[in-house]
């Protein structure tokens, strides 16, 4: 790829005029009801007995049900108080700009050469229900870190040398409001582009998941869309989509402020016309009542039309207090699911099946079995799965064919969470 590109001005974020430390307000770009939105919505204690109504058959323990009654009242003060989502506004703040920026390593077997660029924390204004980072609690206020880029420049400035990737962002989604149109997301493009002007052989990537949609990237900031900067650099970036397989209805509100899954896929194919790594999808979570044949099939057909030829697959994580949460939500539409929902959960010899902090995977042999109904689905639509590597350990001890499930994707360049390998130079990544 050429190098001769236009250089760009020193761009850090300034806040606008009024705009003040106690708040920032933003709009949505793309939003839909959150539960206390929802019709007829009525919120329902999750406990023992209701779950012995529901058909799940094995004894549960003291520490499950305590565990279950303090979802049940969790749910109730987020739903009282209006908290399900992060709201409309975000404050700002400082981060140590000599501070290393953080291994993505959740399990102990991830890549070691990934780096979170996280330039906010607290809650995410898409506001999954079933986050994978902050378990559904969307409390905390959104804290935007004006000064992030410097500390990136930093890090790409000591790593240039090494094919590592840089990932926007798995804390939050990297494409949220607050970063949109407080400008740090095109700041941060824009020190990757400025670092690769500087140092045009420098062996890092870029590595994005977003659930945002192609309006998202057209939000300008001082003149420029995230389109035309990362057009700039389009052959060192890597765009996932994030797109689990579930109903529309229900992932309008477990999803609330997210891109649809039309708008997700129109937007990899947006960025492979610019010239990005756009062709894979992070399939999660993974729903074990809404895996019907007919929920994959739609699925996959329409990641093929949009031109996916890779997904990585993963079963719901979370704390058993999120399973209730996410359990009010199947109650409203689809009460006689709620005992298939948690019965591959809360057996007591499945307590172990922790991947990362007390977040909780489903039953082993039954990821086993949907893993295969997914095998065959993506086989038939000529799409690769890649699968994290705690995935393939945990599955691989009930059934061998598990651990080779990703050769075609890795012949392809794919490792763990989809990551490219093929981007980095000479393809010497370690990935």
């Amino acid at each position: 790829m050429p190098h001769h590109r236009r250089r760009l001005a020193d761009t850090d974020f300034k806040p606008k005029k009024g705009e003040t430390p106690s708040g920032v307000p933003f709009p949505y770009i793309t939003t839909k009801p959150a539960c206390y939105d929802v019709e007829e919505f009525v919120q329902i204690k999750i406990d023992v007995n209701l779950l012995k109504q529901s058909g799940v058959d094995y004894p549960i323990s003291q520490q499950v049900a305590s565990e279950l009654l303090l979802g049940s009242a969790w749910f109730s003060k987020l739903y009282n108080n209006k908290n399900l989502t992060a709201g409309n506004h975000y404050v700002e703040g400082l981060t140590d700009v000599l501070e290393e920026l953080e291994i993505h390593n959740y399990t102990g077997l991830c890549p070691t050469n990934v780096l979170e660029v996280s330039p906010s924390a607290g809650s995410c204004a898409v506001a999954c229900q079933y986050c994978l980072v902050t378990d559904g609690n969307h409390v905390r206020p959104i804290t935007v870190y004006t000064n992030y880029t410097e500390r990136l420049a930093n890090s790409l400035e000591r790593n240039r040398n090494n094919p590592i990737f840089y990932y926007f962002s798995p804390k939050t989604e990297a494409f949220s409001e607050p970063h949109l149109f407080n400008g740090i997301a095109h700041d941060i493009i824009r020190t990757f582009v400025r670092h690769f002007d500087r140092y045009p052989d420098s062996a890092v990537r870029i590595f994005i998941a977003t659930k945002a949609g192609t309006k998202h990237l057209q939000v300008q900031h001082k003149g420029d869309s995230l389109f035309s900067l990362m057009a700039l650099i389009a052959s060192r970036i890597q765009l996932n989509g994030s797109i689990g397989i579930m109903p529309h209805y229900l992932r309008d509100v477990l999803e609330p402020n997210a891109a649809s899954i039309e708008e997700r896929l129109d937007l990899l194919v947006q960025c492979r016309k610019i010239g990005l790594y756009a062709e894979s999808v992070l399939c999660q979570p993974l729903m074990l009542p809404y895996l019907t044949d007919e929920n994959i099939h739609n699925y996959f057909s329409l990641l093929a039309v949009a031109g996916v030829r890779n997904i990585k697959p993963e079963f719901l994580t979370t704390e058993i207090r999120n399973l209730v949460i996410l359990a009010q939500y199947i109650n409203h539409f689809d009460p006689h699911l709620i005992g298939e929902f948690f019965q591959p959960y809360l057996a007591e010899d499945n307590q172990n099946h922790i991947k990362q902090r007390s977040r909780l995977a489903p039953e082993r042999s039954v990821c086993v079995e949907y893993l295969k109904k997914i095998q065959s689905a993506s086989e038939e639509h000529g799409i690769t799965i890649s699968l994290c590597n705690w995935v393939k350990h945990e599955l691989g001890a009930k059934a061998e064919w598990v651990r080779t499930i990703d050769r075609a994707s890795a012949a392809n360049g794919y490792r763990c969470l989809g990551y490219q390998s093929a981007l980095f130079p000479d393809n010497k990544g370690t990935v």
